[in-house]
């Protein structure tokens, strides 16, 4: 079934399960969601509390792929603790921008709460540390955080560049997180609190793919070492793949679900620029596949009819995937349409932008 929207303004209206938001328990408003996967937001005083590291937390990764996935490979992780349908979701407000860059930088006479090696001919490993912050539902008591602690396996530096072995990382991370849990269980309200932890290998600058989360633990009962680290099963991948690479995308068939898909949205319309995708995988599975088509349109019309056509092939081709799919149809004039298929749903939505 083939769902058609068009206009501009709210798309709750092909969305189910919308939660237009509402007070917590203790009179704070949220932001409501589309989605019951996701987590509500609070708002304070009308406005959205931005996370106090916010301008380092843009800009210390490598790239933007390693940046997206870092951040929402966190907020996957951290639903096995922390359920989106107990828990409010507020960015971090114990760490600080300067707090964070001191623990980021090299240690020396200067800062000796550096936590990367003094030797400036060692490489920086530990990259970035995030914090998110989870409330239970007055809105307000802090129940949980879950930290995010990204580590290179290519260190730039000048025009050198220095692997990292996953071995070298681990031993790293370990040392990390243990000093970084022993400072953080000092700090007002987070003595005790289950605290969610993140191990994530950044990618190198030149990986369109981005990094992904390796190992993950939860620290309890004001624990400040952790011992044994889960692995954690996620991988980001492009689309098309290569001929000559082989990978999960090419031993589950969605390497020849997207080529056709590719080939049928190419031979309806000719005028295309492009048509690529991105690919989620956990524990093996589709989490999310997301497909960018770029086109030259700019008749109404015919924008309606080739939603109309994506909106089918995915409905065919992608009928058996179980995660979400999502198409973004975009000319150099911006946003045109989009086509998606929820989890577990047939239902196939699509909006048409004016």
């Amino acid at each position: 079934m083939l769902l058609l929207l068009s206009g501009c303004g709210n798309l709750d209206k092909g969305v189910s399960n919308v939660d237009n938001g509402n007070k917590s328990d203790g009179g704070n408003m949220t932001t409501g969601r589309i989605d019951r996967s996701e987590y509500q937001a609070i708002i304070n005083d009308g406005r959205y509390k931005t996370s106090a590291a916010r301008e380092l937390n843009a800009t210390k990764l490598n790239s933007g792929y390693n940046q997206d996935n870092f951040e929402s490979g966190l907020l996957r992780l951290s639903h096995q603790t922390f359920s989106p349908d107990k828990y409010f979701f507020q960015e971090g407000q114990k760490l600080d921008y300067d707090t964070i860059e001191k623990w980021l930088a090299r240690n020396s006479d200067d800062n000796n709460q550096g936590l990367n090696p003094a030797d400036e001919s060692q490489p920086i490993i530990f990259q970035q540390l995030m914090e998110q912050d989870f409330l239970k539902e007055d809105g307000k008591t802090l129940a949980g955080m879950s930290l995010g602690f990204a580590f290179n396996s290519v260190y730039y530096s000048n025009d050198s560049e220095t692997s990292i072995s996953r071995d070298e990382l681990m031993a790293n991370a370990r040392k990390t997180i243990n000093a970084v849990l022993t400072r953080v269980r000092k700090m007002e309200g987070l003595k005790n609190i289950p605290i969610v932890v993140g191990i994530f290998e950044q990618a190198s600058k030149e990986d369109i793919n981005g990094g992904n989360y390796i190992y993950t633990a939860v620290s309890k009962d004001g624990g400040t070492t952790i011992a044994d680290f889960k692995a954690v099963n996620e991988s980001h991948l492009s689309l098309p793949v290569a001929s000559e690479v082989k990978n999960i995308a090419t031993q589950d068939g969605m390497s020849t679900k997207f080529n056709s898909f590719q080939a049928a949205v190419q031979n309806f319309f000719p005028n295309l620029v492009g048509v690529t995708g991105q690919v989620y995988y956990v524990d093996e599975q589709v989490e999310n596949l997301t497909i960018n088509i770029e086109t030259k349109y700019y008749s109404k019309t015919e924008i309606t009819s080739f939603t109309q056509y994506v909106g089918k092939q995915v409905e065919s081709i992608f009928d058996s995937v179980a995660g979400n799919v999502e198409v973004q149809i975009n000319s150099v004039e911006g946003p045109q349409a989009f086509v998606a298929k929820k989890p577990e749903q047939k239902e196939i939505i699509s909006y048409i932008f004016n």
